[in-house]
């Protein structure tokens, strides 16, 4: 029995099994594959050798020698592996590996059809071992087989040196003793030796042992190659609070994770392959979203309705990126969701229940509103009741006028507060600047003394809720006549700015003090004798469900100026989410 080739080979498998228990610890990540690759390397190359030192005659031991071609590839996979190991930035470059792997294959074709490398073997005290022939290919291969694996050392060394964390350190001390014992056993044994005409095998293949035991340590102890980004996401994603789903560019389902499993009540093989879309209730609106996002490349925070598998409405948050390949290719889509139900559920009570307590606050300033017009009423009344056939014609059409006033006086305090309590729907309708300043001079009431200079413009055309709107017109207008105690001019301009509208209403009143200012969007704040101050807030209510902007600049004694801000087009995706759109209208406009 040749007792060096049976120790090779056996020190060889055992290389090839810690291989196999390193790729089933982690079999995506490549320093795994890598490390296994290179391990199967060098038990294929080990047998032939170990073949070719058991033959029993020349012929088949001349086989196996050629059987043993693939040699360079083994010193090529320790070097690639050593630069994988290293996290070297030499991999990054796609000439790295012509630079590794097309000498190996150089050397691997001659090897194979000649033997200006390898010459046919004799017969040694251990059997059959090829002989070195005296040629340049020979010269060329033997120091480059001897310039890899010290290259393969120098890098590990390398890292070890420059690793900061202890365990890290340890880890890469052990891997580079590892490695170090085999390339200089291979070296000594078979380059330095035979210079000196010592007879000795090769026994680096022994040596492999000595790697397979230090780099086995190191996974013992250290945990090596066991923990990546790659199990760092899958972890992430398994655990994650929010679902997640992982699409193709069509949106067809290829993994989801088991919050989003639980959340919609599906099993997890009734989604895979399978078109987002399912998993929510207006599915046309998605498919526009998904084309917004095919566009963008990101978006973030968009309300939609997701239905689960036994057609429970759930109102989810949805955030998406589109994930491009290495060369620059889109290849599918990630979409993150995240149930805000119970969130939703919760605002809207929160606005109801603030709403409600202003309207709390406003009874008190209710109740004493209405007692003036209610005590103008019951005083008309009871002179029309006692004195009625006293009365000269003159004398009752102005108590009727007094009546009349009372009354519109308490009807308009009780339709603010209704404007202000009311929820609000919009019916959406198109208009320009100009049109919805006309229509609200019409329904307002400029005494002679106020100039209007209108310098609105009949465009952009505009998309909103006119009524809506003009209130807001009519309510800023009387405000204006209101500041305005003598003569005076309202200006209002019209200026398109990017994909809004501002419309600004400039007049030369009293101004407003600043101590007010602050707050004039507030119920209850009011500068007036009459009123509860409900003016302004609705006006911005109004504003703020097109997804617009009202603020108020104002001068005391030199006017003030309010300023709208609105989208040509509002936000479909705002208006439905807020629950403001009653009409059908598509989520997305071709421009």
């Amino acid at each position: 029995m040749n007792f060096y080739a049976w120790l090779s080979l056996a020190a060889s498998m055992t290389s090839a099994v810690l291989g196999g228990i390193v790729y089933s610890l982690n079999r995506k990540r490549l320093l795994s594959k890598i490390f296994l690759v290179t391990s199967l390397a060098g038990v294929y190359w080990t047998f032939t050798e170990f073949m070719m030192w058991q033959a029993s005659n020349a012929e088949s031991a001349f086989f196996w020698n050629k059987m043993g071609f693939l040699w360079p590839f083994f010193a090529v996979l320790v070097v690639h592996f050593s630069l994988v190991y290293t996290e070297s930035n030499w991999l990054k470059n796609k000439f790295t590996y012509a630079v590794l792997y097309l000498p190996a294959v150089l050397f691997a074709v001659t090897d194979l059809t000649t033997e200006l490398i390898n010459g046919a073997p004799v017969m040694t005290y251990w059997g059959y071992e090829d002989t070195s022939p005296v040629s340049l290919v020979y010269g060329l291969s033997t120091i480059w087989s001897a310039a890899l694996p010290v290259l393969a050392l120098i890098l590990c060394f390398i890292f070890y040196h420059r690793a900061r964390e202890d365990s890290k350190k340890q880890q890469s001390k052990f891997v580079t003793i590892g490695f170090a014992i085999p390339i200089f056993t291979y070296l000594v044994t078979n380059m330095v030796f035979p210079s000196f005409a010592i007879d000795i095998p090769n026994l680096g293949h022994i040596a492999i042992l000595f790697f397979g035991g230090f780099v086995g340590y190191a996974i013992l102890k250290y945990e090596l190659f066991t923990f990546d980004a790659a199990i760092a996401a899958e972890n992430i994603i398994s655990t994650m609070p929010d679902s997640l789903i992982l699409a193709d560019m069509n949106g067809k389902m290829l993994k989801v994770n088991k919050r989003l499993v639980s959340f919609l009540g599906y099993e997890e093989d009734e989604l895979i392959g399978k078109s987002i879309t399912k998993l929510y209730l207006d599915s046309e609106r998605f498919m526009n979203v998904l084309k917004e996002l095919a566009e963008k490349r990101v978006i973030r925070n968009y309300e939609l309705t997701c239905k689960t598998k036994v057609g429970e409405e759930k109102i989810v948050m949805f955030s998406g990126s589109v994930v491009r390949s290495k060369t620059g290719r889109d290849i599918g889509i990630t979409c993150v969701i995240n149930d805000i139900t119970e969130r939703k559920k919760i605002e809207e009570r929160l606005v109801k229940a603030e709403r409600f307590a202003s309207i709390g606050e406003l009874a008190g300033q209710i109740g004493h509103d209405l007692r003036n017009p209610l005590t103008g009423i019951k005083s008309g009344a009871y002179f029309l009741r006692k004195k009625g056939g006293d009365l000269t014609e003159t004398d009752r059409t102005t108590i009727l006028g007094m009546i009349d006033s009372a009354v519109e006086d308490s009807n308009r305090i009780i339709n603010s507060l209704f404007d202000y309590s009311r929820d609000l729907r919009l019916e959406m309708d198109n208009c320009t600047p100009k049109s919805l300043l006309l229509s609200a001079l019409s329904m307002a009431q400029v005494p002679d003394r106020i100039t209007i200079l209108d310098h609105t413009a009949d465009e952009p055309e505009l998309s909103l809720d006119v009524s809506k709107i003009e209130s807001v017109f009519i309510s800023i207008i009387q405000n204006a006549v209101d500041a305005i105690a003598e003569k005076g001019t309202l200006e209002v301009r019209s200026a398109q700015k990017a994909a809004n509208v501002e419309i600004a209403f400039i007049d030369s009143g009293a101004g407003i003090p600043e101590s007010v200012l602050s707050k004039v969007f507030s119920p209850l704040t009011t500068t007036k004798a009459k009123g509860m101050g409900l003016g302004l807030a609705i006006c911005k209510r109004m504003v703020d469900i097109h997804g617009g902007i009202i603020a108020i600049e104002s001068t005391v004694g030199k006017g003030t100026t309010v300023t709208i801000t609105l989208p040509t087009r509002p936000k479909n995706e705002f208006l439905v989410e807020n629950g403001l759109m009653t009409t059908e209208q598509p989520l997305f406009t071709k421009s």
